[in-house]
């Protein structure tokens, strides 16, 4: 357990400077030199994180693997219901339509501004994992094995679609709440499902990572877009 629970810890550590970088969102004019540099900050640690990842990619695999036990499998369950588009799609449908119907039109279109943060980050890791074709771990194969385009489905590790829509999803939510609470929870949620992935031997700890900081990237870019 203590050898799952460091698992757990490098991958919030991984994710945690990224999600930190909504607090230094844009269009807020007030502490841009503060802002700007938690921004720099985020980066270098979410990049050198990164490379870590990929360092130890085949490492942390092993040690989620030697921890499966039954009650961790229901606790990753959990993960599937956050990271899939088929329980994100209806939330945000619903949140929408019906703040909409009873007039608050502004949280209306902060939900519709999430919404679209989360399409935008979910097209573009659709139309890369099929073309980077990273093989999956429970392949057997080296973490840097590809194979562009192949229709089975084991050759899709990069990114990963459920860390790309939680993080997109809590990257927006983080920015339009603009509150140190919101943010925790974003972090944490992200942790939980890249932490999953990693568990269910579905994804490589730098597929994670890296998926991540795209969707941070992606849906930062919709919000200073939209706002």
């Amino acid at each position: 357990m203590i050898r799952f629970r460091s698992t757990w810890c490098v991958l919030l550590l991984s994710v945690l400077p990224a999600t930190v970088r909504a607090q230094a969102s844009p269009g807020q004019p007030s502490g841009n030199v503060r802002a700007s540099d938690v921004e720099r900050g985020a980066w270098a640690a979410s990049s050198a994180l990164l490379a870590a990842s990929f360092a130890f990619d085949e490492r942390l695999r092993e040690i989620a693997l030697a921890n499966h036990s039954p009650g961790l499998d229901r606790i990753a369950g959990g993960a599937d219901i956050l990271g899939t588009a088929g329980h994100i799609v209806p939330a945000l449908v619903a949140t929408y339509l019906g703040s909409r119907l009873s007039g608050h039109r502004s949280f209306a279109d902060a939900t519709l501004r999430v919404g679209l943060s989360y399409a935008a980050a979910d097209a573009v890791e659709s139309l890369l994992k099929p073309a980077i074709g990273r093989a999956r771990p429970f392949m057997g194969r080296e973490p840097l094995t590809f194979r562009p385009f192949d229709t089975s489905g084991d050759y899709e590790s990069f990114p990963s679609a459920h860390v790309v829509h939680i993080t997109s999803l809590a990257t927006a939510i983080a920015i339009e709440a603009h509150r140190p609470w919101v943010t925790a929870l974003a972090g944490a949620a992200v942790t939980y499902v890249g932490a999953q992935r990693v568990y269910r031997d579905q994804h490589w700890s730098s597929d994670v990572v890296l998926s991540g900081m795209i969707a941070v990237e992606m849906a930062r870019a919709v919000e200073s877009r939209l706002r």
